[in-house]
């Protein structure tokens, strides 16, 4: 994972909250759920910066670019949207010996704003 400066970053979140609630062609709109369709449920001075929450809650686990730290994983080979399901599965304790989210005490805006950041 390439570190993306802050400005940069900041712009790729406003246009992908911009474009959040527009429907994909074939398909139903409203059985998707996504990082970004949560982060556009926000007003944008509300939505979280994945860097920025990357930085203060994961890194220390799992490594400065994602590149996993000891016994936890890498965090760069899944999608935005199957990393989000991930987070969201390990903070609700669906995925047996994994809170990691929940012990970062992560928001389902953070965990949507991260996996935008992290996801492949």
């Amino acid at each position: 994972m390439q570190s993306i400066p802050l400005g940069v970053s900041l712009l790729l979140l406003t246009l992908v909250a911009a474009c959040g609630d527009a429907a994909s062609p074939g398909k139903d709109n409203a059985a998707q759920t996504g990082p970004w369709d949560t982060l556009a449920a926000l007003a944008p001075e509300d939505q979280p910066y994945g860097l920025d929450v990357y930085t203060a809650k994961c890194a220390s686990c799992h490594g400065t670019l994602g590149e996993g730290k000891g016994t936890n994983p890498a965090l760069t080979h899944l999608s935005p949207t199957a990393t989000q399901r991930t987070l969201l599965n390990y903070r609700d304790g669906k995925i047996p010996g994994g809170t990691a989210a929940g012990k970062a005490g992560l928001s389902d805006a953070e965990i949507a704003a991260v996996a935008i950041y992290t996801g492949v």
